[in-house]
């Protein structure tokens, strides 16, 4: 059914490792790969980095330094998005101070212990040229803050593919193209010859963080009634489980236009809801639901009838002194007194207190028959009709509760029957709708006649008695009724209660009986009758554009071009015998290579751009996330690599933005006076 559940993930604060004495003495390697969107770190002898946390910090306003969150540590990061800070512009670090925060909080949880100093060798990833003045900070940092006794940089795309081409037990000469998909940029990397060519890299400025700001803003006009719900984790959430890369995009645009295809490949994701208490669609709560209207009917009643009684007694106490005024010979103060309450005569008088006194017994009856376990008689106030006893009626109630208990199949006639039945109901809540909203105009035709109507009553006045008095008679005559519905904006009927939970047992009757019945998500009778469908997200066609970002950066306004033309450039600049040896070895790493169909899209790309019948391959990393670090750990632990660390005695010696070059590093460019202008990469995979 492709129904899916937003998983929401939150993070478990990190523990504190402990730091034993066989990493203390031994001076094992510290490897740490800083990505822009998460950072990883472990001792080179662990099989897996201890720590893998998001990159970024976070302080509320009026906090101290120490209250900072960091990385695991913020378990909901929809809350404090707006104060989050990263070290880095793009994929590259610009500021030091974060930088140093997410120091500190690496080294607290490896459980470094020694005091002021890391006595360990730290193995650092950076960004692909990335420029020496940022790299001079940074060692600034390490030696002077932190007096780490010796530091190496390294490439991450380089150290991946360096640690998959060792995994595959070659040697020799190392020929690839590295496509490096990072969360805020794309590389493509050419090495020939065991050697990358800085000058033919090329950099996309698009990446996975594109992709998830590209999928909210999608999945947002799309589902404007619920901007709250569509954060930018729930987008990342679409973009890494539920896209995919198109191997044809044209071509798959067209089949998602089919309603087949549509209904089988869409993901459902249900949003989180509280559900609205539903109407009694079992037997069990239809009767409770009953017998909580009679009990609530019987205490208006019971209500009404004290109410009643106190009033006729009051009544008849007034009635009863003024006929005592009459018996004890005050005949001027009696006849005043009965002018006063309205009577003609005397005769009047007794008539209308005999009749008070019958109504008072009745009543008195009725209230002890009401208390009463088995009332022998159950009046009814309003009609003031003598209804069946209830020994009478018990057997009648005897079986309707059984009906209510056993319900039975219908038959074709009685769906269709209640199928009309919510058709009509539906359709007089839709002309009620359309009533308001014409007399809510101005313009219209009922709103212009509703005001000549009111303008008729206003000034319609009718004569009564002697002084030409006028009286409002409007509402004495049953034709008045139409025309009170003429200028009601409801037309004289409004929706009640018991119109809404008819409708509400009709449907739970079909839904019950009819399975090819679907209830509408948008009746206009009770528009939030189905919630859960109102809070379901339906992602269809969003599975395979927003993904195709990487190949068409101009969806969202960005000129560069895609992967697949950098690629073709990237090629062109090598002669046809070394194209082949590039297009032998392409390799994918990164975030964003995890996504499927990435391999057979660039195949394809391939395929139209390279030469009939020519030999191309397409492999990934074994682990695009984590072969960076694990490539990292493998070269820290060889004997070789120790002379490619910079000592805290070249630093003080040659300056920060000394470097010393190695399979995977960055090197300095000098111009003619022997200042470094910018970094690039020269790899030697040894």
């Amino acid at each position: 059914m492709n129904n899916y559940t937003f998983e929401d993930v939150h993070p478990s604060p990190d523990t504190a490792r402990h730091y034993t004495a066989n990493i203390r003495d031994a001076s094992v390697p510290l490897v740490i790969d800083n990505g822009s969107f998460q950072c990883r770190a472990g001792w080179a002898i662990d099989d897996e980095p201890c720590l893998a946390f998001r990159n970024v910090t976070a302080k509320q306003r009026g906090k101290k330094d120490s209250d900072v969150q960091i990385g695991n540590d913020i378990s909901n990061i929809e809350v404090v998005r707006w104060l989050l800070k990263s070290p880095f512009d793009k994929n590259v670090v610009v500021t030091l101070d974060t930088q140093e925060q997410i120091f500190d909080y690496i080294f607290c949880h490896l459980g470094i212990d020694s005091e002021g100093v890391i006595n360990h060798p730290l193995l650092l990833t950076e960004p692909l040229c990335n420029p020496s003045y940022c790299r001079q900070l940074m060692s600034e940092l390490l030696f002077e803050c932190y007096r780490v006794p010796m530091v190496a940089y390294g490439v991450d795309a380089l150290y991946s593919f360096y640690h998959n081409y060792k995994e595959d037990g070659k040697k020799g000469i190392a020929n690839g193209l590295i496509i490096d998909c990072g969360y805020h940029t794309t590389h493509v990397l050419p090495v020939l010859n065991s050697r990358l060519h800085a000058l033919n890299c090329k950099r996309i400025n698009i990446g996975g963080s594109d992709l998830n700001h590209f999928m909210m803003r999608l999945m947002q006009l799309k589902y404007p009634g619920h901007l709250a719900n569509l954060t930018l984790s729930r987008a990342e959430e679409l973009v890494q489980k539920h896209s995919y890369i198109a191997t044809d995009y044209a071509c798959h645009l067209k089949e998602w236009a089919s309603h087949d295809f549509y209904d089988d490949n869409v993901h459902k994701m249900q949003l989180p809801f509280t559900p609205l208490p539903a109407y009694g669609l079992t037997a069990e709560a239809l009767k409770e639901k009953r017998q909580q209207q009679v009990q609530r009917l019987q205490e208006i009643h019971a209500r009404r009838r004290e109410e009643k009684l106190i009033e006729e007694t009051e009544k008849l106490q007034q009635l009863m002194a003024i006929q005592e005024l009459l018996a004890d010979g005050s005949k001027d103060q009696f006849f005043k007194a009965l002018e006063d309450a309205g009577f003609s005569s005397e005769s009047e008088l007794q008539w209308t207190i005999d009749r008070i006194k019958q109504s008072l017994i009745k009543t008195k009856k009725k209230i002890q028959a009401a208390q009463s376990e088995d009332p022998d008689v159950d009046v009814d106030i309003v009609g003031e009709t003598p209804q069946r006893s209830s020994s009478q009626n018990s057997g009648e109630r005897k079986k309707g509760n059984e009906d209510v208990e056993e319900i039975q199949p219908i038959d074709e006639e009685e769906i269709t029957e209640l199928k009309q039945k919510r058709q009509e109901l539906l359709e007089a809540r839709s002309k009620r709708k359309k009533t308001r909203e014409e007399m809510a105009k101005r313009r219209t035709f009922a709103s212009q006649k509703r005001m000549k109507i009111l303008t008729q009553l206003a000034s319609e006045k009718v004569s009564k008695g002697p002084g030409n008095k006028t009286e409002d008679t409007f509402g004495m005559l049953d034709s008045d009724w139409n025309v009170y519905k003429e200028i009601s904006k409801d037309g004289g009927e409004s929706e009640s209660e018991e119109e809404r939970e008819k409708l509400g047992e009709i449907e739970a009757l079909l839904r019950q009986h009819d399975h090819e019945f679907q209830r509408d998500s948008q009746s206009p009778l009770n528009p939030v009758n189905d919630i859960e469908e109102y809070y379901k997200l339906y992602v269809g066609v969003e599975r395979i554009r927003v993904p195709e970002l990487l190949f068409q950066p101009s969806m969202v306004g960005n000129e560069q071009t895609g992967l697949a033309e950098t690629l073709e450039l990237v090629l062109s600049q090598y002669t046809s015998s070394q194209q082949n040896l590039l297009a032998q070895n392409i390799f994918l790493t990164g975030g964003a290579a995890m996504l499927p169909g990435f391999i057979p899209r660039l195949e394809r790309e391939l395929r139209m751009m390279r030469p009939f019948q020519s030999i191309f391959k397409v492999t990934k990393a074994a682990n695009p996330i984590l072969d960076a670090w694990h490539g990292g750990k493998t070269w820290a632990l060889q004997p070789e690599s120790q002379q490619f660390f910079i000592t805290k005695a070249e630093y003080f010696e040659k300056g920060g933005d000394y470097l010393k070059e190695h399979g995977a590093s960055n090197i300095c460019h000098l111009n003619a006076t022997g200042v470094t202008n910018f970094s690039s990469n020269a790899c030697t995979l040894r």
